[in-house]
């Protein structure tokens, strides 16, 4: 079971989530074109992150940073977790690569600044990103999508382009970074889409400035990712979905 409530207001998105998971779950995030900050919690149980071969497996506190477009993937076995985050766009430097942090005294994350300002004083991080050392061609095909998700890009198109078949670029995609290409783009075009709902825009006009030519189209991906209607995390709502 997972609760999460978002609330959208000053170009900066707050996510507050609980998960609870009876067995074992492999769990992905995409921060697509903006930066996440994360405090994590773990009340019981083991979560562990999936870098490349390796698992960095996450202490009972600590903090978490991913740059744009970053992929980082987790297995969660019988655990009761907590992750208070903010999603905020920068022009100052930050880790090029998703990284653990340990917890500071401070509580959850206030504002970018806040974040930035953590990053700077950490004594030690961890890299956590899906796929460190990607394949060619993976890596390749996501430099694709990260530069041109917001255009009527098509994953048949990348394979030509790349000269290979979309069969064997999904297969080789998903084996990097742990989920297919094509869902890939539609959580970038969808963390794109709750940021500039955070600026102050609105579903009818920014369903196309994030790569899709169908608002209807938006609606059905955005619920599926987002798990509530565009309209619920307009600027200065708060939304609380339960999956």
């Amino acid at each position: 079971m997972t609760r999460r409530t978002i609330h959208a207001e000053h170009g900066v998105l707050r996510i507050d989530q609980r998960l609870r998971v009876g067995d074992r779950e492999i769990g992905t995030d995409v921060s697509g074109p903006v930066c996440v900050y994360s405090r994590i919690d773990i009340a019981r149980g083991t979560v562990a992150y999936l870098s490349g071969d390796a698992r960095v497996v996450v202490p009972g506190r600590c903090e978490l940073f991913l740059p744009p477009f970053s992929i980082v993937q987790a297995s969660l076995e019988r655990c009761d977790v907590t992750t208070t985050a903010i999603a905020f766009r920068t022009k100052d430097r930050f880790p090029l690569e998703a990284v653990l942090l340990p917890a500071g005294d401070g509580g959850p994350v206030r504002s970018p600044e806040d974040a930035l300002e953590r990053l700077r004083l950490a004594s030690s991080v961890a890299p956590i990103g899906r796929a460190p050392k990607p394949a060619p061609l993976p890596a390749r095909t996501k430099a694709i999508i990260d530069a041109e998700y917001a255009t009527a890009l098509e994953i048949g198109r990348v394979a030509a382009r790349l000269r290979t078949s979309p069969d064997i670029l999904s297969r080789t995609f998903r084996k990097a970074f742990g989920m297919p290409p094509v869902r890939y783009r539609h959580h970038v075009r969808i963390v794109d889409a709750l940021m500039q709902f955070a600026d102050g825009g609105a579903p009818a006009e920014v369903f196309q400035d994030v790569g899709f030519d169908d608002l209807s189209r938006f609606y059905k991906i955005f619920r599926k990712v987002a798990c509530a209607a565009p309209g619920a995390y307009r600027q200065g709502r708060s939304r609380t979905a339960k999956t």
